[in-house]
Order: C-alpha cells, then sequence, then structure tokens
C-alpha cells in the first residue's frame, strides 16, 4: 500500500517532468520553408612570409676561435630548411660580437635557400661562395652543418648552384665532392 508521501514524490516528479518537457518543446527549431545556400570561406595558402604558427626556437652556430659556438635564435614559422636558414642569415648582435663571435658565412645580399632530400640538405649558394679562403670554407661549411643539422631531419649538407654538386672543403681542407656531416667537421664542435 502506498504512502502518502511516496504518492506525494510520485506527483511531484510527474510535474517537475511536465514542465521540463514543456520547456524543451518551445526551444525546439522549426523545419525552413526553403533550403538556405551557406557560402564557404575562401581558403588561400600560406605564404612563406605570411606563416600562421607560433615562432620557432632553432639553434644556430656562429664562430667562435677554430670553434662553432652554439646560439638559439627566434623566427617565423617555416617549413624545410627555411626556420634554419633564416637563423644562420640573422646578424649577431653587438653583444655576441663582444664576445668575440663572428660568422665565415659570406654576406652575399641573396639569403640561401634549399630543400631536403632523402635527409640531405641541399643549400643552393651563389656564385662567388667559393672565393673565400679555403679555412673560412671550413668555417663557412661547419656552421651551416651544425646548423642545418641542428633542428631540422637533416643529417647532411651538400652545396649546389643550379643543378651542381660544389665540392666542399672538410675540416683537414681536403675537398670532397659528397654531402658531408657533422663527423667531417668534428674538429670545430661547439664549445657551449
Amino acid at each position: 500500500m502506498p504512502t502518502t508521501r511516496t504518492a506525494a514524490g510520485r506527483a511531484l516528479v510527474a510535474v517537475v517532468a511536465g514542465v521540463v518537457l514543456a520547456l524543451l518543446a518551445d526551444c525546439s527549431v522549426g523545419a525552413q520553408d526553403a533550403p538556405v545556400v551557406v557560402q564557404a570561406p575562401q581558403a588561400s595558402a600560406p605564404t612563406p612570409s605570411s606563416r600562421a604558427g607560433v615562432p620557432l626556437t632553432v639553434q644556430v652556430y656562429a664562430v667562435q676561435a677554430d670553434h662553432m659556438y652554439r646560439l638559439t635564435r627566434t623566427v617565423p614559422p617555416g617549413a624545410g630548411l627555411e626556420p634554419a636558414l633564416t637563423a644562420l642569415a640573422m646578424p649577431l648582435t653587438t653583444a655576441e660580437v663582444a664576445r668575440g663571435l663572428r660568422t665565415a658565412l659570406p654576406t652575399t645580399g641573396t639569403a640561401l635557400k634549399g630543400e631536403l632530400r632523402d635527409a640531405v640538405a641541399r643549400v643552393s649558394v651563389p656564385k662567388g661562395f667559393d672565393h673565400i679562403s679555403v679555412r673560412e670554407q671550413e668555417l663557412a661549411m661547419a656552421q651551416l652543418v651544425f646548423t642545418v643539422t641542428a633542428d631540422t631531419l637533416a643529417s647532411s649538407v651538400v652545396l649546389v648552384q643550379g643543378s651542381r654538386e660544389l665540392p666542399v672543403p672538410d675540416a683537414t681542407g681536403q675537398l670532397v665532392a659528397r654531402p658531408v656531416t657533422r663527423l667531417d667537421y668534428a674538429a670545430y664542435q661547439p664549445t657551449s
């Protein structure tokens, strides 16, 4: 036999359920009389200078005496070798120069560009890049190799002009006509 309390509880639940159903019925969206055309926004491909995203912090190497010195640079987001080569092209600060840091890469007025093929960074250099002394070429190659292999998928570097691969000196000054790695410039290992 149901008690008065149980019957009152059931009645209250029934009233609350009825109110909730009535409120939900008033919130529904009715059917449209005719379809409405919706225009999708036009998509545009990002250009290298307008890539959206978080700036990247990459390692870049400078010359200090006879060794590489590791620095960090913040660069815009990019794909492939672009962030590393952008960081390498950034000038040294006054404080870095005061600490004895320098670059062995010649100033060409043209930014270095490159592409990655099967873990080999193919870095395109302008004509005249090989007109610096052999010692400076060694240091420049060490800078390129350590920087490019630090924050990309590249494990080696080859210099190219057009479709021609250029021979480069290793750390002993010996010209090699193959992709070079950090092992080729182990004599210039970073001190920091």
